[in-house]
């Protein structure tokens, strides 16, 4: 959960991530990405009243974030006042005091965060030096080394400040399993069970709005099948996911949702509600992807877990571990290191 306040002291007349508050007064707003925690204050009246009384100010984000933001009718007044940026391409902007006139450009560069669809980590290059703001990332371990623009020539970029998601800078998540490991452990307890007749189905306990479409694209191509999903809009824009993804509730994956949804499985039932045509009962088993469950195991564990009769933990993170933390800030060696997110299990004095 972001505790960033939206402001970086080297560049203290743009917002990030941060929109209500004293961030009412920035010239310009950057968005990493479209979860909940990042976008306080976004649909807000007195920034929408800025919006319409100011010539300069503008949003900038990746194009999947903005097709995301507009897909909610409550953020649709952002249309007109949205820029998407090109991903690993620099980008001059003015910062405009509207009162003064007095203008002052920075260049600002979209890096692949590896979070979630749109995701991207901010590189500003100006008068006060080169800051990062990696919003919310999972990079692997040697990543940065193979980003471009975060190298001039062959050596790296004299970084002053990274703002930091610091998730898992914890050494109790000191090695989170890669996305591809924890994939497989999730597809061959899938293929198993529902190999097994076609009233073997399967509910991935999926709690954020999006983020999961690594899951779903690569089990859809692994089964030839489409995950069922309580709507198609987010994806509409994304034709390489919409085409794994369905609101046809007769599949086997469902990753569909209700409010009392584990009230649902307790009684054997999908959220959606859905049962075979020909009335046969179906056979459940609910898969929840967690990071935070395993780290809190005091010792290594495979990346599935059973934990009830029909109930199973998978791990799968968002977040970079530790580890990956580490060789991300040794290899940058920024003079300052900004935690923007408190810990998972510490507190914001710790």
């Amino acid at each position: 959960m972001s505790s960033f306040a939206g402001r970086m002291k080297e560049y203290p007349t743009i917002s990030l991530d941060r929109f209500d508050r004293e961030n009412l007064h920035a010239q310009a707003y950057f968005l990493s990405h479209c979860h909940k925690d990042h976008m306080k204050g976004l649909k807000g009246p007195l920034l929408k009243r800025k919006l319409q009384f100011s010539r300069t100010v503008r949003l900038y984000c990746s194009f999947v974030t903005k097709e995301l933001l507009l897909n909610n009718p409550k953020y649709a007044f952002w249309e007109q006042y949205t820029v998407p940026l090109e991903l690993e391409s620099p980008t001059q902007i003015s910062l405009v005091d509207e009162a003064s006139g007095e203008k002052q450009e920075i260049v600002v560069t979209l890096l692949p965060a590896g979070h979630c669809p749109g995701s991207v980590m901010f590189l500003f290059e100006g008068c006060h030096g080169n800051v990062l703001y990696t919003g919310d990332f999972r990079l692997a371990v040697g990543d940065a080394s193979r980003m471009e623009q975060l190298h001039s020539g062959s050596r790296v970029k004299d970084i002053q400040s990274v703002y930091l998601d610091s998730t898992f800078y914890d050494p109790r998540f000191y090695q989170i399993p890669s996305r591809e490991v924890c994939l497989r452990g999730i597809a061959e307890l899938i293929g198993n069970w529902i190999s097994q007749s076609r009233y073997h189905v399967v509910w991935l306990n999926c709690k954020a709005a999006y983020g999961y479409e690594y899951l779903f694209t690569n089990l859809g191509e692994e089964f030839s099948t489409q995950v069922h999903v309580n709507s198609l809009n987010m994806f509409k824009k994304m034709p390489e996911i919409l085409s794994y993804v369905t609101t046809d509730r007769q599949c086997q994956i469902h990753a569909c949702r209700h409010p009392k949804d584990e009230e649902f499985l307790q009684g054997n039932r999908l959220p959606c509600g859905s049962t075979a045509a020909d009335g046969t009962p179906l056979r459940i088993i609910s898969i929840k992807p967690s990071t935070m469950w395993f780290g809190e195991r005091t010792k290594k564990t495979n990346v599935v877990i059973k934990t009830g009769a029909s109930s199973y933990r998978a791990c799968f993170s968002f977040h970079s571990s530790y580890s990956e933390i580490k060789d991300f800030l040794s290899y940058l060696q920024p003079v300052n290191i900004l935690p923007s997110v408190v810990p998972m299990g510490r507190s914001l004095t710790e």
